[in-house]
């Protein structure tokens, strides 16, 4: 009963905290080659051309190994004054490494995470400004309106920049990965003895009733 409630309670913060949807990958290579290609990508090259597209904004990867995968963060940097200057990390993309080690065959499965402090320096400002509204010859109403639209907006513009940073990663592994071997799956025949499913709906909604009919009488 308290599990269910506290999850009731945290699920709109979670909501709030989306930022990409699972994604899953099947690799024609070992898990070793999975992370060594997703290093070597990360590192700008004039031999690999083709993954430039990753870069733009002076964008920047830091993959590191963990357990059975890797992570992977991002920071763009900027010239400011003359000052090179790398943006704060807001989140990080968790990749997982799904079956035997010594297998050629690979699935990735990449999920992210929100660093939960990373918003907590753009409340600076709306902190400062309500400071001054809380004092204003306002209505209550109109104060508690104006500094709850504040504090809002720093959290969307904080949970904005992190969905861009997952986005961001997301498509570098898939991008990075498109380049070891990929894997095709089997096609199944048309028809195969023993599956009753067919082409046609019709044909198995006939094949459900007649399975359905049969069990009745048995247990008649």
């Amino acid at each position: 009963m308290i599990n269910r409630i506290m999850r009731r309670i945290v699920r709109p913060f979670h909501l709030l905290w989306w930022l990409h949807p699972p994604v899953g990958m099947v690799v024609g290579a070992a898990r070793a080659a999975c992370l060594q290609t997703l290093i070597v990508a990360s590192k700008p090259s004039q031999y690999r051309l083709h993954l430039r597209d990753l870069f733009v904004d002076g964008r920047h990867y830091d993959v590191q190994p963990i357990a059975n995968g890797f992570r992977i963060t991002s920071q763009t940097v900027t010239r400011r004054n003359g000052e090179r200057r790398r943006s704060q990390r807001a989140a990080a993309l968790i990749g997982t490494f799904i079956g035997a080690s010594d297998s050629n065959v690979t699935v990735v499965r990449l999920r992210a995470q929100a660093f939960p402090f990373y918003p907590l320096p753009g409340l600076l400002l709306p902190a400062f400004f309500s400071s001054i509204i809380v004092y204003m010859p306002w209505e209550i109403a109109l104060r508690v309106g104006v500094i709850a639209l504040l504090f809002g907006l720093a959290l969307l513009r904080a949970r904005l920049e992190a969905a861009l940073q997952v986005g961001a990663m997301v498509f570098f592994a898939q991008k990075a990965l498109d380049d070891l071997p990929p894997v095709h799956a089997p096609e199944l025949a048309e028809v195969l003895p023993g599956v009753v499913m067919r082409a046609r709906q019709k044909d198995f909604m006939h094949e459900w009733e007649k399975f359905y009919e049969a069990h009745q009488h048995e247990e008649g």
